[in-house]
């Protein structure tokens, strides 16, 4: 079975959480992204991959949330900011059977 991955904040406690419930039946790929931090590429394929758009990757209890859902911004100007700052990232991302799902509950996982 592939590797389940897991891009989190290690000091975030739902990251923290869907690591522990996942780790019991999957092995874990595990990136800290504010250690290790996502390149604009990697942004735009989870972006495709999730289906969804910039804004809808942008984390809801950010300090920047609502200047960048009410701002003028394109897609690529939110990328270049998630990518400079991922403290605006919703997280955690899990890349499980070729699906992404940011922040899920978790029994939407399996």
């Amino acid at each position: 079975m592939d590797k389940v991955k897991v891009y989190h904040y290690s000091k975030c406690v739902t990251c923290r959480r869907s690591i522990d419930m996942l780790s019991k039946e999957h092995e874990l790929e595990l990136r800290d992204i504010f250690k290790d931090r996502l390149s604009k590429d990697e942004i735009r394929d989870i972006i495709a991959k999730a289906g969804v758009s910039a804004r809808e990757l942008v984390r809801r209890k950010s300090k920047a949330y609502k200047d960048i859902i009410n701002g003028n911004y394109t897609d690529e100007e939110i990328i270049e900011m998630m990518s400079n700052d991922p403290s605006i990232i919703e997280r955690p991302i899990i890349i499980m059977g070729g699906k992404v799902f940011i922040r899920p509950r978790l029994e939407k996982v399996e």
